[in-house]
């Protein structure tokens, strides 16, 4: 009577399944695809969105997560172990461990820049993440932070029907679209606005100079100053005393086509040249020969900012956020704030990438660039920095410096262009809290290549001396 083999347990058959060859040919392919997926997003657009997209995706993490599974079932289908195992057992483990200590990074380290210019001292990293924040103030002195929280407007952008909103007395602060990629348009225009301040472009000119600019005030209340070196020009709403020792044109809107005018001159103190000027009427300033020409005046002005979509980056867009408030709308490109006025108080509404704090300052003592002879193109760069304890520390682009856990790692540099001279820095800053979880998957995933090499060259050794002895 022949004997019954006994049914392999439910846990059994899963296992088999999860260590099957067929399941890691679709985990190679589902990788593979992934990978050429991000690659050719990266190409379209940037890093940013191949990681945002691809390699940081819930795709990307489920496919690994497969990963990690199957190579713990094949583990787990091989029990009990034997001493051949070895090798084979640590490879996995190995694999494994590396792909825990990338998810640590992943989620608990920095990886961000820093920018520093000569002689001044930097300590703030900033990280790829945003966040969106709304300041409150009362008397537009002392601010108070109403609302702080992090978005990701790439991957989860809002929309009419789903804004961000924002509670504040009385009101709310909406964000009701997203560009990712935006060109900025910006002009001055009228407003309705009661809170809206004038603006006034204007033209100065002498045989040696011809500038045009617009001198904006944001609310009727608040003065506002033009610096043009040698002179300034303020469009006030009241008396303005700051004019001692210095040539200062000031404006003060009258009526709604009228401006009056008083010119202070540095060489005259106390001597003042008033009148009133309407749009296409000039100022006599008495400096040099300069005349100030009014060309446009507008008592209630806005600066309008918009933006036009871009399908893809280039090195003049920038991602934008659309704000709604009061029946207002306006936008707020990355890295930038606005400010929205009401009867009773002032909010300042930022839109920016996350600053965070090395806990040491790192201050740029020399940039030295090398270029290509004949070119302006730069062949090398390197910084010479100090931080507490180290000083004149050289970082170049294969020479980091390893400090307080921090890697800074030299990436780039900003130019004057005008000049074409270096006048920042620009370091690479990473901490990295999973790299000898990673070392350690990745020692394992050696000592496991080589032990298993080494195995089947003692098994071939031991076989062809069998043979040997079979053959005597």
């Amino acid at each position: 009577m022949s004997s019954l083999k006994p049914k392999p347990s439910i846990f059994r058959l899963i296992v088999k399944k999860l260590a099957s060859i067929e399941l890691a040919v679709i985990i190679i392919l589902l990788l593979g695809g992934l990978t050429a997926w991000g690659t050719f997003v990266e190409a379209e657009l940037n890093a940013q969105a191949a990681g945002k997209l691809v390699y940081h995706s819930i795709w990307m993490y489920g496919v690994i997560a497969l990963l990690c599974i199957s190579l713990t079932a094949v583990m787990i289908d091989r029990w009990p172990w034997q001493q051949k195992h070895t090798g084979f057992i640590l490879a996995h483990i190995g694999i494994i461990i590396l792909m825990v200590g990338s998810l640590i990074t992943r989620i608990w380290g920095i990886d961000g820049s820093i920018v520093l210019e000569y002689d001044r001292a930097g300590r703030h990293v900033t990280a790829p993440e945003t966040d969106f924040t709304v300041y409150a103030s009362l008397d537009g002195g002392s601010y108070r932070k109403l609302f702080d929280q992090e978005v990701d407007f790439f991957l989860k952008p809002p929309t009419a029907e789903k804004p961000l909103a924002i509670e504040i007395p009385g009101s709310q602060i909406k964000v009701t679209e997203y560009y990712p990629y935006a060109f900025r348009d910006e002009k001055i225009v009228e407003s309705k606005d009661e809170n809206a301040g004038a603006a006034v472009r204007f033209q100065l000119q002498n045989d040696r100079v011809n500038m045009t600019d617009w001198i904006h005030q944001e609310a009727k209340s608040r003065d506002v100053e033009k610096d043009l070196g040698p002179a300034k020009v303020v469009l006030a709403t009241g008396e303005y005393v700051n004019v001692e020792g210095k040539n200062v044109l000031v404006l003060r809107p009258k009526s709604n086509d009228t401006l009056e005018y008083e010119v202070h001159t540095a060489r005259t103190p106390g001597k003042v040249k008033k009148g009133t000027v309407q749009a296409g009427g000039m100022v006599e300033t008495g400096w040099m020969g300069l005349v100030l020409r009014v060309l446009k005046y507008m008592p209630v002005a806005e600066n309008k900012v918009n933006f036009i979509k871009n399908p893809r980056p280039t090195e003049l867009t920038n991602a934008a956020a659309k704000v709604e408030f009061n029946g207002k709308e306006q936008w707020l490109q990355l890295n930038s704030m606005v400010k929205l006025f009401t009867n009773e108080a002032v909010y300042i509404v930022s839109y920016s990438n996350r600053r965070l704090d090395l806990g040491f300052d790192v201050q740029l003592k020399k940039f030295n660039i090398g270029r290509y002879p004949g070119t302006l193109r730069a062949a090398s760069y390197e910084s010479v920095v100090s931080v507490p304890g180290l000083d004149n520390h050289v970082i170049s682009m294969n020479e980091p410096l390893k400090y307080n856990g921090y890697t800074l790692y030299q990436a780039s540099f900003q130019e004057d262009p005008q000049t074409g001279k270096p006048i920042a820095s620009i370091l690479s800053v990473n901490w990295d809290p999973g790299r000898w979880i990673k070392y350690l998957g990745s020692l394992l995933i050696v000592a496991g290549t080589i032990h298993l090499f080494w195995f089947k060259r003692r098994a071939a050794r031991a076989a062809a001396s069998r043979n040997e002895v079979n053959a005597a």
